[in-house]
C-alpha cells in the first residue's frame, strides 16, 4: 500500500480487542431472513460473548425501494449478559431453535421471532454441545458431556444451581484421575479427562421429554455429532469403539430413534468426525468425510457415501480430480476465526447434490458434486472403496477470490455465506452483496496490501506459491526488515484472508513472507505426498520464498526473522539450526524432540502408528531421536523467543523447555527468552483468553522490533562487551 497512510491509525496487538467474529450463518426457508452469531472478546475476563443477530426483509434492497414492503432490518436477539449460538430456522420461518446459557449451561430453546416467546427444551446437567432437529420438527437429537455416576444416579437432566455447580467443580478438582485407556488426554480437553465423555440422546419439542441413549454399549462408548434420518426413525453418529493405539479413531454408527439396534457402518475408512454425517434423501445412504489411507501417504479429505442397503461405500469425488479443488475443506491456516462453525458440507433437499467448502491455490470456494450418479458408469475399484460407480465431476458454485469460511442453504437453493478477504474480517454475504459490517472501526486503520508470487522449486519438481506483504507506509528505494511466517499443520493451506498478525507486523515497518511449501493441501495429492513436509524439500521451499522476496529489492537480507506455531514452530527451529538466513526467531508452541513427544503429547503415539512387536522400544526411540531439532541447538545463533502454553497437550510444554534449557546452557551469549501462558492449550492464539492472545502477539512483535529494527547489531555490541570484560579480567589478573 503505497498511498498516504499518515492520517490512519496503526494496527497493533491491542487492536485485537475490537475484532468481532462472525460465524454460523443460517437462512430462513423463504429466503427473507438470515441469522448469524457475533463473537466479541472482553479484555478484563478474557472471555468471549456470543450473540445471535437477525436480518429481515432480505428480498428487499438495503434501503427499501419503491414497490418494496420495507427496508432491511437488523436486530440482536440475545439479551445482555447471556450467550447464545447455533441458530436454526424452523420451517415456518417464524420460530428459531438455538443454544442459550440463560439458565446456566447451554440448553436448547425455541423462540417465536414475532412475539419473542421462548421455550426451554433441554435441561442437561452440563448443557448441550450440539443438536439436530428432525425433519418433522417434533424432536431433536443432542450431544452432551456427562460423568458415569450422573447416568447411574439419573441426574443427567437435573440442572445445577450456581452454588451446587461450584461445589461440584471443587469436588472434581480434588478427585483422583482413574486412567485405564491410552486416550486419556487431548489438547482440546485442556489435559486429562476426569471420567467424562460425550453421550447422545433425544428430546421431544412438545412434551420436552428427554431420553439418554445407554443401551447396546452406548453408555460406555463416546458418541458425537448425531444426525437424523429424514423419516425420523434412525440416528447416525460417530463413535469411538476402540481402545489402545486406535483409541482416537472414529467410526460411523446407526441406531434406532430410541437408541437401540446399534450398528457399526464403517471400518477403518479414515472417517474425520468434525461435523455430523448426512442421510441421503431416501435414507438408504449416509455421507461423511474421510481421509483415505493412500499408498503415496498424501493427505486429502474426500466425501464418502455409505450404502446402507448393499453395505458398500464409495468416494463421491474422484480422488485424482484436482481441476477445481483439492478435496473437501483443506484446513485453513492464518484465518481470523472464533466460535462454533456450521457444517462445511450439506446435501440438497432433492438429494441430487452435495455442496461443500473447498480450497485450492490459496483461495477457499464453494463447490458441489452430483451424488445420484448413474450406476452404468464404471471406474476402477479403489484400494479404499468397494464400488465401481464413477464419481461425477466437481462443479464450481461460488469461486472465492479469497476466503469463503461458511455457508448455509435453504430448500430453494438460496445461499448465504460467511466471507473474508485480505483487508476485511468475515462478514455475511448473499448474492454477491455484503449484508453486514461488523467491524466498521477497521476503516480508521492503515492496512498493508499483499502480492501473490509463484516460483519453481529448486529441484524443479514443484511450482510454489507464496505471498509478500509490504510494510504499511511503504516507500520505494528503501530497505525493510522482513519476517517469514510458517503455518502450522503441516497439511493446511495459507490463503488470502484477513490475518491480524501480519497486519501488526506490517504496521511496525516490517514485510511479511508467507506461503505454502510442499506438504500443504490445496495443490493436489502429489504436492503433499510421501511425508515431504518433514523432509528437506519443505525447508528448501521456505528458504526459496525468502530469497525470491529479497530479489524484489526492498528487503534487507541481513534483517530477516522467522516465526511459526506448531509445525511452524518445528520448522522455525529447524531453519535457524540448519541455515544462516535468519537474524531473529520466535518459535511458538513448537515440537522439538519427537522421542519425548511419544510419551507426553496427545499425538505422539498416534502419529507413529502402532509399534511392531518385534521392534525393540530402545531402537524405536533412537529412531525418533535421530535428527531431532535439539541436536542442532549448538547452531542456534540468533536471538530466540519461545512462546508456549502450559497446558499444551499437542506439543507439550516440555518441548519448549528442551529448547530453552540447552540454549541457556550451551549458548548463553545468545539472547533467549521463554514466555509461558498458564491455563491455555495448543490453540491459545485462536481460542484462548483474549488478554493472552494480545500478550502473545505483543511478545512476538516486540521481539522482532528489538532485533530486526532497534538492535540489529546486537551481536557486534555483545562481542565488544565480551572483549571489554576479557580485557578487564586480564587487567585484574596483572594487578593481582
Amino acid at each position: 500500500m503505497e498511498n498516504n497512510t499518515t492520517q490512519l491509525k496503526k494496527f497493533t496487538p491491542e487492536t485485537m480487542k475490537e475484532i468481532v467474529y462472525v460465524t454460523w450463518p443460517t437462512l430462513a426457508p423463504a429466503g427473507d431472513k438470515a441469522a448469524w452469531v457475533d463473537w466479541k472478546g472482553d479484555m478484563k475476563s478474557g472471555l468471549f460473548s456470543s450473540k445471535i443477530h437477525l436480518m429481515e426483509n432480505l428480498l428487499q434492497n438495503a434501503t427499501g425501494a419503491e414497490g418494496m414492503d420495507a427496508a432491511r432490518k437488523e436486530s440482536v436477539l440475545t439479551p445482555d449478559g447471556v450467550k447464545e449460538k447455533q441458530p436454526v430456522f424452523l420451517s415456518d420461518g417464524v420460530h428459531m431453535a438455538y443454544l442459550s446459557n440463560e439458565t446456566g449451561e447451554f440448553q436448547v430453546f425455541i423462540k417465536n421471532l414475532n412475539t419473542n416467546e421462548k421455550r426451554q427444551i433441554t435441561t442437561l446437567r452440563h448443557g448441550v454441545l450440539r443438536y439436530k432437529l428432525s425433519d418433522d420438527e417434533t424432536k431433536l437429537v443432542f450431544e452432551a458431556t456427562l460423568w458415569p455416576e450422573e447416568i447411574q444416579e439419573n441426574t443427567a437432566f437435573e440442572e445445577m444451581t450456581p452454588e451446587k455447580k461450584a461445589q461440584w467443580e471443587e469436588d472434581l478438582d480434588w478427585r483422583p484421575y482413574e486412567i485405564t485407556n491410552l486416550t486419556y488426554k487431548l489438547d482440546e480437553w485442556h489435559g486429562m479427562r476426569k471420567g467424562e465423555f460425550s453421550h447422545i440422546g433425544t428430546a421431544e419439542l412438545s412434551s420436552k421429554k428427554q431420553k439418554l441413549f445407554t443401551s447396546d454399549c452406548m453408555e460406555k462408548m463416546e458418541a458425537i455429532y448425531p444426525s437424523w434420518s429424514h423419516d425420523g426413525k434412525k440416528i447416525a453418529f460417530y463413535g469411538y469403539p476402540y481402545e489402545g493405539a486406535k483409541g482416537f479413531d472414529v467410526e460411523l454408527f446407526v441406531c434406532d430413534e430410541n437408541g437401540k439396534n446399534l450398528k457399526q457402518i464403517s471400518r477403518d475408512n479414515g472417517i474425520y468426525g468434525d461435523h455430523a454425517p448426512a442421510f441421503t434423501v431416501d435414507d438408504t445412504g449416509i455421507v461423511t468425510m474421510v481421509f483415505g489411507d493412500f499408498e503415496d501417504a498424501s493427505c486429502v479429505q474426500l466425501p464418502m457415501l455409505f450404502d446402507l442397503i448393499n453395505n458398500t461405500h464409495r468416494y463421491l469425488i474422484d480422488e485424482w480430480d484436482e481441476s477445481i479443488c483439492h478435496g473437501v475443506h483443506p484446513l485453513r491456516a492464518g484465518s481470523l476465526e472464533y466460535g462454533d462453525h456450521s457444517p462445511y458440507f450439506r446435501l440438497t433437499k432433492d438429494g441430487k447434490y452435495l455442496y461443500f467448502q473447498t480450497g485450492r491455490h490459496g483461495r477457499y470456494s464453494l463447490c458441489r458434486v452430483r451424488i445420484d450418479a448413474a450406476k452404468s458408469e464404471t471406474a476402477e475399484v479403489s484400494s479404499v472403496t468397494d464400488s465401481v460407480i464413477k464419481p461425477s465431476p466437481v462443479e464450481m458454485v461460488l469461486e472465492g477470490q479469497t476466503d469463503i469460511q461458511e455457508f448455509s442453504m435453504n430448500e430453494n437453493g438460496q445461499i448465504v455465506t460467511i466471507q473474508a478477504d485480505w483487508l476485511h474480517p468475515a462478514e455475511l454475504w448473499m448474492n454477491g452483496e455484503k449484508l453486514t459490517d461488523s467491524n466498521p472501526w477497521l476503516s480508521e486503520y492503515a492496512l498493508a496490501d499483499v502480492e501473490e508470487h509463484w516460483v519453481k522449486s529448486n529441484d524443479g519438481k514443484a511450482d510454489l506459491q507464496y505471498f509478500l506483504v509490504k510494510p504499511v507506509s511503504f516507500e520505494k528505494n528503501k530497505q525493510y526488515p522482513a519476517v517469514l511466517d510458517i503455518k502450522g499443520g503441516p497439511t493446511t493451506m495459507y490463503g488470502l484472508t484477513f490475518w491480524h498478525e501480519f497486519q501488526a507486523l506490517a504496521s511496525l515497518g516490517m514485510a511479511v513472507i508467507f506461503g505454502n511449501p510442499r506438504g500443504s493441501t490445496g495443490f493436489g495429492r502429489a504436492y503433499c505426498a510421501g511425508g515431504v513436509c518433514w523432509g528437506n524439500e519443505a525447508m528448501d521451499d521456505l528458504v526459496q520464498f525468502v530469497e525470491d522476496a529479497i530479489s524484489k529489492g526492498f528487503i534487507d537480507e541481513k534483517r530477516v526473522g522467522v516465526t511459526g506455531g506448531s509445525y511452524g514452530g518445528y520448522m522455525t527451529n529447524k531453519l535457524i539450526g540448519r541455515t544462516n538466513v535468519f537474524a531473529a526467531a520466535v518459535t511458538q508452541r513448537c515440537l522439538a524432540n519427537t522421542a519425548t513427544s511419544y510419551g507426553t503429547g496427545d499425538m505422539g503415539f498416534v502419529s507413529s502408528r502402532q509399534i511392531p512387536k518385534h521392534f525393540h522400544m530402545l531402537d524405536y526411540l533412537e529412531d525418533r531421536a535421530r535428527g531431532n531439532i535439539i541436536s542442532y541447538i549448538d547452531h542456534f545463533k540468533v536471538p530466540l523467543l519461545i512462546l508456549h502454553a502450559y497446558q499444551d497437550y499437542r506439543c507439550g510444554f516440555e518441548q519448549a523447555e528442551q529448547v530453552f534449557i540447552p540454549m541457556k546452557e550451551r549458548n548463553p551469549e545468545i539472547p533467549c527468552r521463554m514466555v509461558m501462558f498458564p491455563n491455555e492449550n495448543h490453540g491459545m492464539t485462536r481460542n484462548g483468553k483474549l488478554y493472552h492472545q494480545v500478550r502473545h502477539l505483543q511478545e512476538m512483535t516486540n521481539w522482532f522490533v528489538k532485533y530486526l529494527i532497534e538492535e540489529p547489531d546486537w551481536k557486534t555490541k555483545a562481542d565488544e562487551k565480551s572483549e571489554k570484560d576479557t580485557d578487564f579480567m586480564k587487567t585484574q589478573e596483572v594487578k593481582g
